[in-house]
């Protein structure tokens, strides 16, 4: 996964924030690519959840505060 348009993305909002900036625009070619990049982000992050075993083993930890 490369984020290039998420990276290029924030950059952008960067760059307008130190020029005080009110107002962003973004041509429809870099905002589909935006798009592509969060939707694979998202999805990457679903396939590594999925694959995470959920046997999740809790464990007791019992602290005695005796002969402080």
């Amino acid at each position: 996964m490369s984020g290039l348009y998420i990276r290029k993305f924030m950059d952008r909002l960067q760059q307008l924030e130190l020029k005080g900036s009110r107002d962003f625009t973004c041509p429809i070619n870099d905002a589909k690519n935006l798009h592509k990049d969060i939707t694979k982000l998202l999805l990457d992050i679903e396939e590594v959840r999925n694959q995470t075993p959920h046997d999740e083993q809790v464990i007791n930890v019992e602290l005695k505060g005796e002969d402080f």
